[in-house]
C-alpha cells in the first residue's frame, strides 16, 4: 500500500484494494455470496467482515473420516497465520453425532458452525454430499479454490500463498 496523508485515508485506501467486481458465485474467479452463520462457540461468522484476509471454508461431518483427519491441518494453518486468515468449518445439517460434543475434547480452536436446516452455506459454495470440501478466498473474497476431496498441509500452505499474493 502506498503512503497516505492520514490514518483515515490509509483505511479507506486499503478497503478499496479489497473490493471485487467479479460476479457472485462459487466458481474460481467469482466472489462468494455474503452470508452470516452462528458458530458453536456463540460467535457469528460474517463473510463480509473477512475482506482483507485469506479465507478458508471447510465442509465436513463427524461421520466423514477424511474430514476429521484433515481438521488438524486447518487448525495448524489458522494459528500459523493468525490475524491474516479467517476460517470456518461448517458441518452439514445432517447430524449423526452432536458436532459440539464431538469437538469438545479435540482442542481445535478454529470456528465451527452447524449449517442451517436449508443448508444455506452448502448452497452458497455449491456443496454436495461428497465430503470434505475446501473453499479458499483471496483478500477480495474471490474464490481461488473450491474442490471436493481431502487436502494436505502442503496444499493448504500453497493455497494461502496464492490467496495472500
Amino acid at each position: 500500500m502506498k503512503k497516505t496523508s492520514s490514518p483515515a485515508a490509509a483505511v479507506v485506501e486499503s478497503e478499496e484494494n479489497f473490493e471485487s467486481s467479479a460476479p457472485v458465485g462459487s466458481e474460481v474467479g467469482m466472489q462468494l455470496e455474503d452470508f452470516s452463520i452462528d458458530c458453536l462457540d456463540g460467535s457469528t461468522f460474517h463473510l463480509a467482515d473477512t475482506r482483507g484476509k485469506v479465507v478458508f471454508l471447510n465442509l465436513w461431518a463427524t461421520y466423514c473420516t477424511p474430514c476429521v483427519k484433515e481438521l488438524p491441518h486447518f487448525d495448524a494453518i489458522y494459528h500459523e497465520h493468525e490475524g491474516d486468515i479467517a476460517m470456518l468449518a461448517v458441518h452439514s445439517s445432517m447430524v449423526v453425532d452432536d458436532p459440539a460434543q464431538y469437538l469438545s475434547d479435540k482442542g481445535w480452536t478454529i470456528p465451527f458452525a452447524l449449517d442451517t436446516d436449508d443448508d444455506m452455506v452448502w448452497g452458497i459454495v455449491n456443496g454436495s454430499s461428497v465430503l470434505p470440501q475446501t473453499i479458499v478466498l483471496n483478500r477480495r473474497g474471490e474464490v481461488i479454490y473450491n474442490q471436493k476431496g481431502s487436502v494436505t498441509p502442503e496444499m493448504l500452505a500453497a493455497f494461502y500463498e496464492q490467496a495472500a499474493g
